[in-house]
């Protein structure tokens, strides 16, 4: 067994071949409306190209979900996602991590720099389709990922089959594409891992997840799943402070997720945006409103123009309720106005 080429395989993992015709089509329609497709090719900050798909609705809108693939998957993995999404009222956009799919790269970091692949992404959505609040959706490695750096105008997360233990998750995805004991897979990490941080340019120790954020979030897991143990998900669902929501599906870990986790997916990040824009029209309300007197107010004729100016800036109402909540009547004629009037 070459220890060099154990390495390799885990940090560089066979690309998923796809061809653009699995991309779907460029209009998508829908029941009401329709989806346009975007492709796009973006540089990150390693200068490596990342290529993307962003679906956009239309009736326009400024929400967009962001999915971010798994370990060893790519872009795929989402594109049968847009339709359903954009029934709640989404646009949605997925992409391939450097070293996945069509993207340029050369190794997997498992989100020590995918995590800038993200706000890459993000940009590319603000600048070219003004897009200005974000749900980001990742499972596996991206579910990872999206924790390790927060981004701006992002209004929650989805976390499905997250791992919070590098050590741990080498140990399990070595273990299924070799079959060798735990014991040997140790060894092989311990006597890599300077070759690996080196050529990769990461530190292992680097990818520890913890919940340290408020950030509205759905958490997403399976008992079932045996590369990454359910209670990775239960453990952060347990420190989580803020809102929050846990649930549990059926099978393994690369299993597809039916449509009813689909659109339970889609319907919890559409209450979401519909708690951010009551929360603004909220917010707004509570702004004291002033109001003016009606012009159509008398004032004598030796009243100065500059006083006239004024008082034309006066509350409509003519009752103004002062502070030890007495009522007053404004007088016709301006030279009889001897009440003081506070705002």
């Amino acid at each position: 067994m070459s220890i060099q080429r154990e390495w390799q395989k885990f940090v560089r993992p066979p690309r998923y071949n796809y061809s653009y015709f699995d991309l779907g089509p460029e209009y998508i329609q829908l029941h009401q409306g329709y989806l346009r497709k975007h492709e796009r090719i973006i540089t990150n900050r390693q200068n490596s190209k990342l290529e993307m798909s962003y679906f956009e609705l239309n009736p326009k809108t400024s929400n967009c979900i962001v999915y971010c693939h798994g370990y060893n998957g790519c872009r795929i993995e989402g594109i049968k996602y847009a339709s359903i999404v954009a029934q709640y009222g989404f646009n949605f956009c997925t992409f391939d991590f450097q070293a996945c799919g069509h993207s340029e790269g050369d190794f997997i970091t498992f989100g020590h720099l995918e995590k800038d692949d993200i706000t890459s992404i993000l940009n590319e959505l603000e600048i070219q389709f003004q897009q200005k609040q974000f749900i980001l959706w990742g499972r596996s490695l991206g579910a990872t990922t999206i924790q390790l750096k927060e981004q701006p105008n992002v209004k929650g997360l989805v976390l499905d089959s997250c791992f919070t233990n590098f050590n741990k998750l080498a140990i399990s995805i070595i273990q299924k594409q070799t079959r060798l004991p735990k014991f040997i897979i140790k060894a092989i990490i311990f006597l890599t891992k300077g070759t690996i941080e080196e050529e990769a340019g990461f530190q292992l120790n680097d990818i520890q997840v913890q919940c340290n954020s408020n950030m509205p979030t759905l958490y997403i897991c399976s008992d079932k799943d045996s590369l990454i143990k359910a209670k990775n998900s239960l453990k952060l669902y347990k420190q989580h402070k803020g809102i929050k929501k846990l649930i549990k599906v059926d099978g393994e870990h690369n299993d597809s997720r039916s449509l009813e986790i689909i659109q339970q997916i889609s319907a919890w990040c559409k209450e979401r945006v519909q708690q951010i824009q009551l929360n603004n029209y909220i917010q707004y309300s509570s702004v004291p409103q002033v109001t003016r007197l009606p012009l159509e107010l008398i004032y004598d004729s030796n009243i100065q123009s500059g006083m006239q100016s004024s008082y034309n800036r006066m509350p409509k109402n003519p009752a103004i309720k002062l502070k030890n909540q007495i009522s007053i009547q404004l007088r016709t004629s301006c030279r009889n106005l001897h009440t003081a009037v506070q705002y």
